[in-house]
């Protein structure tokens, strides 16, 4: 026999019940039982977002050992907040990465055998930086920069500085270790929690600051992969208050993603025009940008060759 849910059980002991119990009490308990399976749903739904944090090498040994206390304080706060943060070694193992290489670019090209062997799985690369002033007073920078297995793109990118904490001149490793553990401590928590709200966060959120999200549907349609290539690193890369992209579909010269941005629409579009131009595009004559809200179309065309109107090529393709 199954082991039984928790739902199971109470309706078990409801109907097994002596006769005089009410029906209100009767009525309490199922709602109970019924709130704590719906809890457990979620919390499992929430932990199937699969993270492995990969650690991108330091600049110098203290760092390096600060950076580790920094990756071992975000993974925890990730669990915490019920991801479910895989084994980085055994990952690297079963992947073919090579874990003696801390290399963005060696993890980047193993994207489809993690994919393989994990499923869809998001890859964190953390890189702590220890930044030392002449008055000593030292701080530690983290940034964290998230790709997706599914789409083998960068889906968000956020960086933090740390509280200060002051290094005598003849203060070593391990004296800097000491020191600078609690800070690194807590900008690696602060960075996770940023972080894990980024990738939870739904249309018309708030992100830490207050700042409101603002989620678009972008449609890209009559891009060869060059053009696309270059324009969706623009849309990552270089647009400001990029957040994250998710959901990623392509079928033909048909584009589809949710872009999640701290830009509004009209700066959207105006970045959209000066982006287009970087790829070789005239947004006035060769191609159609159509912004409404919650969707942005960017349709290239052909100068000089149509006859009739646009139309509808999302539709009629």
């Amino acid at each position: 026999m199954y082991p039984r849910t928790v739902f199971e059980k109470a309706l078990l002991a409801i109907r097994g019940s002596r006769p005089r119990q009410s029906a209100p009490i009767r009525r309490c308990a199922l709602a109970l039982a019924f709130a704590m399976s719906l809890f457990t749903a979620i919390s499992a739904s929430h932990a199937t977002t699969q993270i492995i944090v990969y650690e991108e090498a330091a600049a110098s040994q203290t760092a390096a050992g600060l950076s580790n206390v920094a990756a071992d304080a975000f993974k925890s706060r990730l669990n915490q907040m019920n991801f479910m943060v895989l084994d980085t070694a055994s990952v690297s193992r079963k992947a073919g990465v090579n874990s003696n290489i801390k290399s963005r670019k060696a993890v980047l090209s193993r994207l489809s055998a993690i994919r393989s062997v994990y499923g869809d799985v998001l890859v964190v690369f953390l890189k702590s930086r220890l930044h030392l002033p002449t008055n000593r007073n030292a701080f530690l920078q983290s940034n964290a920069t998230v790709f997706s297995s599914a789409t083998e793109s960068q889906v968000l990118s956020s960086s933090i500085d740390g509280d200060g904490f002051l290094l005598p001149r003849d203060c070593d490793i391990n004296c800097a270790q000491i020191l600078g553990t609690r800070a690194a401590q807590q900008i690696a928590e602060t960075l996770a929690m940023r972080v894990g709200k980024m990738l939870n966060s739904p249309s018309g959120s708030m992100i830490g600051s207050g700042t409101p999200v603002n989620k678009v549907q972008f449609d890209l349609v009559n891009f060869d992969e060059r053009k696309r290539t270059r324009f969706m690193d623009l849309l990552v890369n270089e647009f400001p208050g990029f957040l994250k992209i998710v959901n990623m579909q392509q079928s033909g010269p048909h584009t589809r993603f949710s872009y999640y941005s701290e830009a509004t629409n009209i700066k959207l579009q105006k970045w959209i025009s000066i982006s287009l131009r970087d790829i070789g595009v005239n947004p006035e004559a060769g191609a159609d940008i159509v912004v409404k809200p919650g969707a942005i179309q960017v349709i290239l065309t052909e100068t000089g060759t149509r006859r009739g109107s646009a139309g509808n090529p999302l539709k009629y393709n």
